[in-house]
Order: C-alpha cells, then sequence, then structure tokens
C-alpha cells in the first residue's frame, strides 16, 4: 500500500482480487476491515525489531556513513491529522473559536528519530504524544528504547530549541551522546548571556557564493539546570538575492540570525560543523521527512483511527520509506537519477500493481 503511494486501505481493497496477491499470499487479499482489526492488535516490537534489523544492514553496508565520525540523529515533532468529531482515548485536545463558537479538535501528535548519513536517510522510530503530557516527554521515552536497543546507533542528537532542558541532557549523557538544540527565548537567561559576550568578540567572518557567513563559537556558559558547561554557536548569515519583480530585477538583502547550544566540546566539531550539518541539518527530518510523507505517501491520513494502529502503520510507512530509498541510492546509476525522478519509480510501482491483471498467465 506505501510503496504504491495508495492513500486508505479502502483504495487497497479495490485491488484485493487482482492476481498478484494470490502469487504472494497464497490467496485474496483481506478487506480493509479485515485489515484495520489486525492492525490493532499487530505487536509494536516486533515492527521496530524488523526497522532496526534494516537499520544494522544498512550500518553494515556503510550507507549511514557520516562525515567527521560522528552519527549524526535527528528528533522532532509531527502532528498527524485533526477532526471535530472523531477521537479515540489517546486523542490530544484543543479548543478553537470557529464560526464564532468554542469547538474542541481532536488531534495526535507523534514524535519520530531519524538517522542521517551520506545520501540516505532512515526514519528508524515513533511514539505518540499523550494528552497530558508535552512533546519532549514522549521524545524521552523514544531515546530511551532506542539508546536501550541500539547504544550506538547515533552520536549526536539534533533538535529543537524546546528539548534544551535538563531531562534531555541527562539522558544523553548517560549514554555519552551529546546534544545540538537551537537556542530561543524559552533559556533566556543563557540566550542574554550568549548575546552580551557575542556583542565583545569579533566573528569569524567567511563567504561562500553569495552568502557572508559571520560566526561566534564560546565555551564555559553555566545555567541553574544543567550541572555541565554549554557552548553556544552563533551564525549571522546574510544572503544576496536577484528577485524578478513587476519585470524589474531587484536586488535583496536577507539576515538571518541562528543560535545553537551544543555539550559537543571544540575538539569534536569545529563551529562549521555545529552551525552547517548539525545546526541547519536539522531541517531534514521536516523537509526530506515529514514533509516528503505527508505529501507523497499520505502519511497524514488516518488509516485507522486507533492508538495501535496509528503507531504500526507509521512504523510499517517508515520500512517501505526506507527501502524505497535504498534502491533509489544504492541501486541507481548516476544517469538514472539525472534522467528520472523518484517520483517516476514510484509510478512504475504502482503501475506494476495495476496492470497485473492484463499480463499473460504462466504457462
Amino acid at each position: 500500500m506505501f510503496l504504491c503511494r495508495l492513500p486508505s486501505l479502502n483504495e487497497l481493497e479495490a485491488h484485493r482480487k487482482r492476481p498478484i496477491w494470490k502469487r504472494w499470499c497464497g490467496q485474496e487479499l483481506p478487506c480493509a476491515d479485515e485489515c484495520a482489526y489486525v492492525a490493532e492488535r499487530l505487536n509494536l516490537g516486533d515492527l521496530r525489531a524488523g526497522l532496526f534489523s534494516l537499520y544494522g544492514k544498512l550500518q553494515r553496508n556503510k550507507a549511514l556513513k557520516t562525515p567527521g565520525g560522528l552519527q549524526l540523529a535527528i528528533i522532532d515533532g509531527h502532528e498527524i491529522n485533526c477532526s471535530y468529531h472523531r477521537c479515540c482515548e489517546h486523542c490530544l485536545q484543543r479548543r478553537l473559536q470557529v464560526g464564532g463558537k468554542e469547538r474542541i479538535q481532536y488531534y495526535h501528535r507523534i514524535v519520530a528519530l531519524e538517522l542521517v548519513g551520506g545520501k540516505l536517510r532512515l526514519m528508524v522510530d515513533c511514539e505518540l504524544v499523550l494528552p497530558e503530557e508535552d512533546e519532549v516527554a514522549a521524545a524521552l521515552r523514544l531515546l530511551a528504547r532506542v539508546l536501550k536497543e541500539h547504544p550506538r546507533c547515533f552520536d549526536v542528537l539534533s533538535a529543537d530549541a524546546i528539548y534544551l532542558r535538563a531531562s534531555t541532557l541527562g539522558l544523553l549523557d548517560a549514554h555519552g551522546k551529546y546534544l545540538v538544540a537551537t537556542l530561543k527565548e524559552n533559556n533566556a537567561d543563557l540566550l542574554r548571556d550568549a548575546e552580551g559576550l557575542c556583542c565583545c568578540q569579533p566573528p569569524v567572518v567567511e563567504r561562500v557564493l553569495n552568502k557572508q557567513l559571520e560566526r561566534w563559537d564560546i565555551e564555559g556558559f553555566r545555567t541553574d539546570w544543567y550541572k555541565n558547561p554549554l557552548r553556544v554557536v552563533r551564525s549571522l548569515e546574510t544572503t544576496q538575492e536577484r528577485k524578478r519583480i513587476a519585470r524589474k530585477w531587484v536586488d535583496e538583502e536577507n539576515v538571518t540570525d541562528w543560535w545553537w547550544a551544543t555539550t559537543l566540546p571544540k575538539a569534536l566539531a569545529p563551529t562549521a560543523r555545529v552551525a552547517v550539518q548539525y545546526g541547519h541539518g536539522r531541517w531534514q527530518i521536516e523537509n526530506e521527512g515529514f514533509n516528503e510523507l505527508s505529501n507523497h505517501w499520505h502519511s497524514d491520513h488516518y488509516f485507522h483511527h486507533h492508538p495501535v494502529p496509528i503507531t504500526a502503520l507509521w512504523l510499517i510507512l517508515f520500512t517501505a520509506h526506507a527501502l524505497f530509498h535504498s534502491f533509489w541510492t544504492g541501486n541507481l546509476k548516476s544517469p538514472a537519477h539525472r534522467a528520472l525522478s523518484k517520483f517516476h519509480f514510484a509510478r512504475q510501482l504502482a503501475a506494476d500493481l495495476l496492470l497485473d491483471d492484463l499480463r499473460p498467465a504462466p504457462s
């Protein structure tokens, strides 16, 4: 269903009588209701074990090798779907004003962990955010499970500003891991101290194409909520862009100011690697992970609204996503990459399913 990018279990049921299922399964495909019934009883531990097994094979084949020798993992939250009518016991709730009336909206949110290495990305696990808890609480359960099963699967964790707290740092320190987190106003004291020191020190200036980079890298920041000193990296990036507006070319200058706090020492990661590979690299899970899964793999659809199938089908989706990209990056040569897009091969998979009953039966 996922490899052929089918949008629902009902769409899968429409193909249940095709000959391909009798060759693969020895019988017709079950109907959508039967698939939903079975999905509620799937063993999440077995699905996670399958993903970890896939991770082990990719690691042995050096498909997840990263520059610098430190394996990067990215963690982030994602809202799956929302409804004003349907809910389950694990639904989150929020009150919104709709048409001048207050209504309760039900939704689910997951936290996912992605390993980034070379050209390949692997979503290794996910966890549902439960009612009355925040995203970090679910993330700590996810990290504890992953580090217990595969303690060497990553060295550096890149995360948003909400993860820069004592509970996250304590868990990572206990396993010898490092955190690179965006520094924002939720850690106002640390940000204020870093701003004051950056004003007193000259930056390292570098120019890359049309972008000028001014970077500061300062160690030794102390906080009242974490026992060890933190390192702060700032990157002030000025980009020169030329745009065509109202039939005229206009030069624009865009300035972005990025701040990160990290437990990584300078001896393990220079300033540029913290800013580019670990700091800006966090957007890969959003741009190339959740966005791709939502727009092209129908992940934001409730295939069956129940907490177990929601998690189970996301784990199966991660497996399909990993297999597809492993084939794309590892089995296809560069000329095929240049001539044909990923969507072309996705359509070929769907075409094989749709055209299966038009092929002559084997003699």
